[in-house]
């Protein structure tokens, strides 16, 4: 009576410890809780190897990614755009263990590739919009003379004024710093032009002539094409003060965004051969 009372004891105790067993080749650890059930602990890093493919990789080149893709891809590899062009937002994740239409998979395997945005493209849109003063505009127009272009390739009629006109304009603003603005005048040219006095004299006047608009050939991603952008010259005139505020307005820079993001697509979609869908994954 004893033994078997101990046999029963002996089996209570062992069906109470913590135990392995192998599920699927990888090793799972059963421990009793306080509550009377168990928990399961999977030793995923003691397998010879991985179980499946798994991981969130992000790549800083679209010839990265277009690389990883090729060497990775499967039945259910799939890219997905996600972009707001208003916002000035584009990325690409590529889900290498995706759906297929008959099969699921886990979709836990994946690249993100967010195109890096050039120091040219940050600073004429970190600024669109931004009012200054004379000297302020002039050192922003002189910092970032290199992107100034006089033709759009697009419409080849459309003339605009050219870097070393820009860089002209500059300079005077930076020599008329000092002085009051009393109006101004649009002339026959489509420049603006304005007129001016001395600080404390009255009786010396001057003229200083400001271009309408202006081009812009701005590279949005790096590594990528460059595009045409036009910019409108602003102004404002203090009446009190007679200070002279000027800024910029872009002309619809998301077009641009737009451009270089389809631009990308289409070259994944040759060189890869997966499908491409906007959205989030």
């Amino acid at each position: 009576m004893n033994t078997e009372k101990n046999i029963v004891e002996s089996a209570i105790q062992a069906a109470s410890k913590p135990f392995l067993m192998d599920i699927s080749g990888t090793p799972v650890l059963l421990m009793p809780d306080c509550n009377g059930g168990w928990s399961r602990q999977e030793l995923d890093k003691y397998r010879t190897e991985p179980l499946r493919k798994t991981g969130a990789v992000v790549l800083h080149q679209l010839d990265s990614l277009l690389a990883f893709i090729k060497e990775h891809k499967e039945s259910g590899t799939q890219l997905f755009v996600d972009a707001d062009y208003a916002q000035g937002r584009a990325s690409f994740k590529a889900v290498l263990n995706g759906h297929t239409g008959p099969q699921p998979d886990f979709g836990d395997f994946t690249a993100l590739y967010t195109p890096m945005k050039t120091v040219d493209w940050s600073n004429w849109l970190e600024s669109n919009g931004k009012k200054m003063d004379q000297e302020e505009f002039a050192r922003f127009l002189q910092d970032n003379i290199a992107n100034i272009v006089s033709q759009d390739p697009a419409n080849s009629s459309r003339q605009y004024p050219a870097a070393a006109d820009l860089l002209e304009f500059a300079s005077n603003l930076e020599m008329t710093s000092t002085v009051r603005f009393r109006s101004s005048t649009k002339v026959q040219n489509g420049q603006v032009q304005f007129e001016y006095v001395e600080e404390g004299d009255n009786n010396t006047k001057g003229r200083l002539q400001m271009f309408e608009r202006f081009g812009l050939g701005l590279q949005p991603f790096a590594g990528g094409d460059a595009y045409f952008i036009e910019a409108f010259l602003r102004f404002r005139i203090d009446r009190n003060s007679g200070e002279l505020k000027l800024w910029y307005d872009l002309n619809r820079p998301d077009k641009a965004l737009e451009n270089a993001t389809e631009k990308m697509i289409e070259r994944i979609k040759v060189e890869s051969g997966v499908p491409v869908y906007f959205g989030k994954a």
